[in-house]
């Protein structure tokens, strides 16, 4: 510090003292703080802001998830569909609707703030609010989202009997194909899944009255089973595919 003021002193024009000349650079590093520390609440506060966005956004899409358990399992446990039904599922739907309408404007200004999970629940909503234009937008981006090769295949696979139960038999079957070509190394739960997916694809072409079809993948879905090394887990998926076939309980 001493050695600073000596070189101050000596580069100080004749007539000048010390304090006219630390003066202005005092000035000028205080104007530097202040504009750091400016700078740092302002990140400090836009991380705020967005951990708060984060936690609307779960909040509301928690409670999307929890009615669309509700009415699953309403339509699931009534056999007949009373007018009370319909009256309690109506009440139901308008809830998700208005739900649904406020996360899909949170992620439309913060979009980054979505994760594949988020954006598949979205579309599933809007799909059974009958928003298939919504739906569609929404399952095409949980696809580019998907950040892992399981995740990107079971968003693949979803999407892909979305399709189908949209009449869209051919996209579907491509999008299938896709999810199915997953990068995976041979685990075991990569096989399950892609079994499960067979299972999947075989009941649709099935409800599409396409019988070959649905050998053909159920047969693909038992030899995925069989390199399951993990017995209980081959055991349990075998018996899936079974009650698929109709072989089972």
């Amino acid at each position: 510090m001493n050695d600073l003021l000596l070189v101050l002193l000596r580069a100080a024009p004749e007539g000048k003292d010390l304090a006219t000349i630390i003066t202005p650079i005092m000035s000028a590093l205080a104007l530097i703080l202040s504009c750091a520390a400016f700078i740092f609440s302002v990140f400090i506060q836009l991380r705020e802001r967005k951990r708060n966005i984060r936690q609307t956004l779960s909040t509301t899409l928690s409670e999307i998830a929890g009615i669309n358990v509700k009415v699953f399992t309403l339509r699931r446990e009534e056999e007949e569909k009373t007018p009370e039904l319909v009256e309690v599922i109506n009440n139901y739907n308008a809830q998700r609707g208005t739900l649904v309408s406020a996360a899909d404007f949170l992620m439309e200004q913060n979009s980054r703030l979505a994760s594949d999970v988020d954006l598949a629940l979205m579309a599933r909503t809007y799909d059974q609010l009958g928003d298939t234009g919504k739906a569609n937008q929404y399952w095409c981006e949980a696809v580019k989202r998907a950040s892992t090769p399981a995740q990107n295949h079971k968003q693949q696979r979803d999407y892909a009997a979305f399709l189908f139960k949209k009449n869209q038999a051919e996209e579907a079957r491509r999008m299938f194909e896709q999810s199915l070509a997953a990068n995976f190394e041979g685990r075991d739960d990569e096989l399950a899944y892609l079994a499960q997916t067979f299972v999947l694809w075989a009941g649709l072409e099935k409800d599409f009255d396409n019988h070959a079809d649905f050998e053909r993948l159920m047969q693909e879905a038992g030899a995925k089973c069989q390199l399951i090394k993990n017995l209980k887990k081959r055991k349990e998926l075998q018996e899936v595919i079974d009650r698929a076939n109709g072989k089972g309980k």
